[in-house]
C-alpha cells in the first residue's frame, strides 16, 4: 500500500513537473520578439518623411511635444505616443538583406521611413498573404502589424494637437464676434458685454481646454468672420477664420495651412458667448 502511495506521489509530481514545463514552454513561443530595444522615453526627435515631405517632431517636455516643421504647432500628444510604440512592436518575422528582394516588397526606395533620434526605420509593402507590413531596420527587414504606417502616410494635420491654443500660453486679450474680453486697470477681466465674472471666466476656459475633433489641412471656404487672441508669449495675435459653420464648426488658420473641425455647439461658446 505504501509502494503504491509513493508510486501516486512520484506519478502525480512528474505529471505537475510536465505540465510546467509545457506550459512555459508554450508562453515563451507566442511572446514575439520586439523591433528594437530603445526605451521610448529616451527619444527627444522625431523626423518623418513621406512622398518628399517632410515633418520634424521635438520633445519640449516629458509628454509634450512641438511640431518645428513644416510649421511651428503643438503636436498631438496621443498621436506621437502611438508612434513611439513602433520602437517596440512585435515582430512576426525577420529576414537578412540578402535572403530577400528589396524590390519586390518595396524597400528599395522607400517612400516612408521615420527617425527616432539615430534610428532610422523604412516602411515597404504589404505583405498580400499576411497583411503584415514589411520594414526594414538596420541589416534586416521585418514584417509586422500595419498599424503604424497609415499614421505616417495620412494628412499632416492628424499630428497637430487637436487644442486650439498651446496649453503654454497666457491669454492677454480675446476679440470674438461679439464682444472684445481683456483685463481692466485693476487686472481684473471685463468684456464690453454686460457679463459676469464667472461668465468670462468661463469663456477664457472654453478657449484653453475645448478640442476639435479633426486637424486637417486647410480649404478655402466663404469668409464668415473672424476672431483674434492676444496672448503674453507672442507681438502678434492668433487669428482664426471662420469658414463653415453647417454641419459643424470650421475655423482656419491659413498661414498654417490648417483648419479645426468642432462641434457646432462650440460656437456660441468660442465665438459669440454671452
Amino acid at each position: 500500500m505504501l509502494k503504491k502511495n509513493l508510486l501516486n506521489l512520484f506519478l502525480l509530481i512528474l505529471f505537475t513537473s510536465l505540465a510546467t514545463i509545457i506550459y512555459f514552454s508554450k508562453e515563451e513561443s507566442v511572446e514575439l520578439d520586439k523591433l528594437t530595444n530603445t526605451d521610448a522615453e529616451s527619444v527627444s526627435n522625431i523626423t518623418i518623411r513621406h512622398n518628399g515631405t517632410i515633418s520634424k517632431i521635438k520633445k519640449l517636455h516629458e509628454n509634450y511635444w512641438e511640431i518645428n516643421q513644416p510649421i511651428n504647432i503643438a503636436a498631438n500628444n496621443f498621436r506621437i505616443s502611438s508612434l513611439l510604440k513602433l520602437l517596440s512592436a512585435p515582430v512576426h518575422k525577420r529576414y537578412n538583406d540578402d535572403e530577400i528582394d528589396l524590390t519586390k516588397i518595396g524597400l528599395a526606395d522607400s517612400a516612408t521611413e521615420i527617425s527616432f533620434d539615430d534610428i532610422s526605420i523604412r516602411f515597404g509593402d504589404i505583405n498580400p498573404v499576411t497583411n503584415l507590413r514589411f520594414l526594414a531596420y538596420g541589416k534586416h527587414v521585418y514584417t509586422i502589424e500595419d498599424v503604424y504606417y497609415p499614421l505616417l502616410s495620412s494628412n499632416f494635420g492628424t499630428l497637430v494637437s487637436l487644442q486650439l491654443l498651446p496649453s503654454n500660453i497666457t491669454i492677454e486679450k480675446l476679440i470674438l464676434l461679439n464682444q472684445t474680453i481683456a483685463k481692466d486697470g485693476q487686472g481684473r477681466w471685463q468684456s464690453n458685454l454686460a457679463r459676469s465674472a464667472d461668465a468670462i471666466s468661463e469663456t477664457l476656459t472654453d478657449w484653453r481646454t475645448i478640442q476639435a475633433f479633426g486637424v486637417h489641412t486647410y480649404l478655402k471656404r466663404e469668409d464668415l468672420g473672424e476672431v483674434f487672441i492676444y496672448t503674453e508669449q507672442r507681438e502678434k495675435p492668433i487669428r482664426f477664420l471662420i469658414t463653415d459653420i453647417d454641419p459643424w464648426l470650421i475655423l482656419a488658420r491659413p498661414e498654417l495651412g490648417i483648419e479645426y473641425h468642432l462641434d457646432i455647439s462650440a460656437y456660441n461658446k468660442l465665438l459669440k458667448p454671452e
